[in-house]
């Protein structure tokens, strides 16, 4: 069976001062881009997980996380990984190319 690579967005909000410490802890984490920050109290954070149960996991720890308001599931995408492979491999090949 061929193992599939979930890709997911999340929004949070958050108390703007908690910004910066939940940015640093939820970055540390494998699997896990901070992809942006606005001052005024929100994050979006990109995860690559090997399934949905990861993901609801993930989201409910960060919803406990001190300061964290809502967490929303923005985008979800499951694709196997080694179609992501092939993919990867044919970006890097036309890119060689040009």
């Amino acid at each position: 069976m061929n193992a599939q690579v979930h890709i997911s967005s999340l929004v949070v909000q958050l108390q703007p001062e908690r910004i910066e410490e939940v940015s640093r802890h939820y970055q540390a984490h494998p699997g896990v881009e901070v992809h942006a920050t606005d001052p005024c109290g929100k994050m979006v954070l990109v995860l690559e997980t090997a399934g949905q149960r990861e993901i609801v996991t993930f989201i409910e720890g960060l919803q406990q996380a001190p300061g964290v308001l809502s967490v929303s599931l923005v985008y979800h995408h499951a694709e196997s990984a080694d179609e992501l492979d092939r993919e990867m491999e044919e970006m890097s090949y036309d890119a060689d190319a040009t």
